[in-house]
């Protein structure tokens, strides 16, 4: 619940009591002993300008406990005071370890897990899959990371860079980052889903077209024979989506086991020049079928299969 801020009437009836009673002859010292319980008995929170920044810091803490995620315009508001002030608090929280900065903003870290409980992440294949993926980058790219296991184990192996900047709305991919201290990371803001530990929706979109990223690495549940991309999520295929129009290269990261299977929401289809990487159980038939597309594919073999 936002807190009201009732410091400007406050010090405005202030300064006129105490003009007032000047002209009659009351000291100034018995408002200052009023004024206190006035406060309590109301129980009115006073901000003003001159907030401690402890004061500050505890409130955004109280705030971020109740809410899990805020952004910077309605601290501004909450707290009557500039950008720049609530960006350095951030900063300090997020030193701390109390919160996850976010573009526009910043997520409780109480409120997510770092390390991913769904099927399938840490094993070997997928770990591969994120490992001959990183050796498409660059030192000094700009990448986009969009949520998804494949993807996360892809940010494990960015540790052996030092000057790329990864752009995310994968929560667990932004901690693993922020962790090396090594690389840049900008988390997209957006609501939280909790099933993914991620940020989707229409802010999440706006905030993508700030961005344009040399490659975009995606997830994806199925490829189908017409080469049709699809995902479980509705939210995730309109992310991809737009993301698509934020870069000059795809990376689809996708298991074996999605070719010649459809998701539920379809985002577009594979394009000559875009790039597969999947793992070492892909059928010679799909990599032929990619090949005659013009689709590189990188498989966990670490062999390279498509045009030169």
């Amino acid at each position: 619940m936002r807190l009201p801020r009732f410091s400007g009437a406050i010090i405005a009836i202030k300064g006129s009591f105490f003009t007032k009673n000047r002209k009659r002859g009351v000291p100034p010292n018995l408002f200052l002993e009023f004024f206190p319980f006035l406060v309590a008995l109301l129980e009115i929170p006073v901000y003003s300008t001159y907030m401690f920044a402890i004061e500050r810091i505890n409130l955004i803490q109280k705030y971020l406990r109740e809410h899990q995620q805020v952004d910077v315009k309605t601290l501004r508001e909450l707290l009557n005071v500039s950008e720049v002030t609530i960006r350095r608090d951030l900063e300090k929280l997020e030193q701390e370890g109390f919160l996850l900065r976010t573009h526009g903003g910043a997520i409780l870290t109480d409120s997510v897990s770092l390390v991913s409980t769904r099927p399938g992440t840490g094993t070997t294949e997928y770990s591969e899959i994120g490992k001959i993926a990183s050796r498409l980058i660059q030192e000094g790219e700009f990448i986009l990371l969009l949520a998804g296991n494949l993807t996360r184990q892809l940010a494990r192996f960015l540790f052996q860079f030092s000057q790329i900047t990864v752009l995310t709305n994968d929560i667990v991919i932004a901690g693993e980052i922020s962790a090396t201290q090594k690389n840049r990371c900008v988390l997209l803001g957006g609501e939280v889903s909790g099933q993914d530990q991620a940020v989707y929706g229409t802010l999440t979109l706006d905030d993508l077209e700030r961005f344009h990223v040399d490659r975009v690495f995606v997830e994806v549940d199925g490829v189908s024979r017409d080469l049709d991309l699809s995902v479980t999520t509705q939210e995730k295929a309109l992310l991809i989506r737009s993301a698509r129009q934020r870069t000059g290269e795809l990376v689809i990261l996708c298991e074996a086991e999605g070719f010649y299977k459809n998701a539920f929401f379809s985002f577009g289809k594979a394009r000559s020049g875009d790039i597969m990487v999947t793992d070492r159980h892909v059928s010679d038939e799909v990599k032929q079928h990619l090949f005659n597309a013009n689709i590189k594919l990188f498989t966990t073999i670490d062999i390279y299969e498509g045009t030169p």
